[in-house]
């Protein structure tokens, strides 16, 4: 099977914190969640796999190409991250200059960028909001216009950094439905997650963090019999019940 980001043998350093021999593979059309408490490494290896940080030792190849310095422009055309905290994503003034600001930057026409950003705009369901200072939106809010300039570059990837932290449940409702939507256009996705109702129901294979180590990689159902897996997940059960609650009047 294809890959679309392999990471191989990777070491990283900062201070006393260490990512430490690390090698996972996400797979063309695949969804995959890496779990593990705070601190365990998750953020750390995402910024390394986008080229934020760079690797002591090890290599990360995305679509065969190893990332290197002279290419990510390039690997970040295919790559879409979305930060955990959508204020470190969002700088332009208007939600409409923020999402444009990638489409711009590959040099397509105005009519291009204009068709992409109302797209994105409308799958995030934010096209009302297109005028709206960034300054001025709920965390929600902003997460969905963040989400919504990263695919308006039409990556092929997705990496979503904990998607639904700090939402309350109809905007984790609404982000559910957004990147289902985007699925059936095939992207690849890569996500963090504390709570194991996105690992029961969203992820194909799960990797396991602790301690700057991949402790455990391989399928979701093996995981969830694996204790110290499930020690690792936050509290699901109240979530599951409001999901399975709104499917039921959906």
């Amino acid at each position: 099977m294809t890959c679309a980001i392999d990471v191989s043998r990777v070491n990283f350093r900062y201070d006393e914190f260490r990512i430490e021999d690390v090698s996972l593979q996400l797979h063309v059309g695949e969804q995959k969640a890496v779990v593990g408490q705070n601190g365990s490494g998750k953020t750390t290896l995402f910024k390394l796999i986008v080229g934020l940080l760079e690797p002591g030792s090890g290599e990360i190849f995305v679509y065969d190409r190893r990332v290197t310095r002279d290419i990510l422009w390039e690997i970040r055309q295919d790559i879409g991250f979305l930060f955990q905290n959508p204020d470190d994503q969002l700088f332009a003034p208007t939600v409409w200059e923020d999402v444009a600001f990638g489409p711009t930057n590959l040099g397509l026409s105005q009519e291009e960028v204009a068709k992409r950003v109302d797209w994105a705009l409308e799958t995030v369901k934010m096209s009302d909001f297109i005028d709206r200072p960034v300054n001025e939106m709920s965390h929600g809010q902003a997460k969905r216009v963040a989400l919504a300039g990263i695919i308006a570059m039409r990556p092929s990837i997705l990496i979503l950094d904990e998607p639904f932290a700090g939402l309350d449940f109809d905007m984790v409702s609404s982000m559910v439905d957004i990147v289902k939507e985007l699925r059936q256009e095939g992207l690849s996705i890569l996500y963090t997650t504390h709570n194991r109702f996105f690992l029961e129901n969203w992820a194909e294979s799960v990797a396991v963090m602790d301690q700057g180590r991949v402790i455990f990689d391989g399928a979701v159902s093996e995981a969830l019999s694996t204790q110290s897996v499930v020690d690792r997940m936050g509290d699901w059960a109240g979530l599951r019940r409001r999901m399975a609650k709104a499917r039921a009047y959906g």
